[in-house]
């Protein structure tokens, strides 16, 4: 990816300032939320998705779906309140969800009223068939979409495609992708080479399609923490930055995983964000005490859907994180 090269004397991402005669136009709000185990209950003979439905274990019917949808439109109702001025976002990525028809549902909710989203979505090759997709508001262009196959030879399961939209948002290109790469179970370095793969796999299409006159945000659940190989030392060169990993960032974690947060959710932004065109507003993990969980140990977790086969009737297993911005005009 060919960009402008900016000279950073520090890894310390401050706002942006802006000349004088420089006005921020309207905010972006960008944000991102892995939704748990968003299915619907009506089995596919195409993915293995038996775990969620009405006779399956977890008793997955209408009732406890209806109340999952109710669940994830209380957080997103919070969030625009709370960080966007009672505004909708302007773009969302989402992972795990099934199909279109789960987006659908969610925004039929009072919150999402006379919402005006386009939903880029296909189903993809994952075989439980949990799926990326990404929503924004018309008031931008599309210029492009596609879904970018990550199709390992090293492996005989198939995973996630990465979303990809390119928007003209007023007269800049900004492109946007998507991530739920390949999870860690089996252990971290056991399955390290998978999310490894990813990474390069996505870092050559951006070397390829993007120009440098173009913004860039990547997005997602990388089931990596920031230091990791695919993200430190594949993807994030000299030409990104991870803001999860800037002082810029006050909160722990998106994910607690035996009582220690850290970022398996996170956006990286190309360098070019930090020119003086480009107001950089607030970023972060979004909690409320009412999306979180105490144990007995006094530990605070992202309080979920189930544990097991138990159900919790709660949100999700991660928090929402975002990235608000906006480009000036003289």
């Amino acid at each position: 990816m060919n960009k402008i090269l900016i000279l950073i004397l520090c890894p310390i991402l401050v706002v942006s300032q802006t000349n004088k005669e420089s006005v921020p136009d309207e905010n972006i709000f960008t944000m991102f939320y892995n939704v748990e185990n968003l299915f619907d209950t009506i089995n596919d003979a195409t993915t293995i998705d038996e775990e969620f439905l009405p006779i399956s274990k977890k008793k997955w019917n209408t009732h406890r779906y209806n109340h999952k949808i109710n669940q994830l439109a209380k957080v997103f109702s919070s969030i625009i309140e709370d960080k966007n001025d009672n505004k909708m976002p302007d773009i969302i990525g989402l992972c795990e969800v099934e199909n279109k028809q789960v987006i659908d549902d969610l925004l039929k909710t009072p919150i999402f009223n006379n919402h005006n989203f386009t939903i880029i979505h296909q189903d993809s090759p994952d075989g439980r068939g949990i799926d990326c997709a990404l929503l924004f508001n018309n008031k931008f262009q599309l210029l492009k979409h596609d879904f970018i196959l990550i199709d390992n030879p090293d492996l005989k399961k198939s995973t996630r495609d990465i979303v990809y939209v390119k928007l003209r948002i007023k007269n800049k290109v900004v492109n946007f992708f998507v991530n739920h790469w390949p999870s860690r179970w089996g252990g971290q370095e056991e399955t390290n080479y998978k999310r490894v793969f990813a990474a390069k796999v996505l870092k050559k299409y951006i070397d390829i399609n993007i120009f440098e006159d173009e913004y860039t945000i990547i997005m997602g659940d990388f089931n990596d923490y920031p230091t990791n190989e695919s993200l430190s030392e594949v993807l994030v060169g000299d030409n990104l930055i991870n803001l999860m990993t800037t002082d810029f960032i006050l909160d722990k974690g998106s994910y607690n995983y035996k009582g220690s947060w850290n970022w398996l959710d996170q956006i990286i932004i190309s360098k070019n964000f930090l020119t003086y065109n480009v107001k950089i507003f607030s970023a972060g993990a979004f909690k409320k005490d009412f999306m979180l969980y105490t144990n007995k140990k006094k530990e605070v977790f992202p309080s979920r859907t189930f544990g097991g086969d138990k159900w919790y009737g709660g949100f999700s297993d991660h928090l929402p994180i975002y990235y608000q911005f906006g480009f000036t005009s003289d």
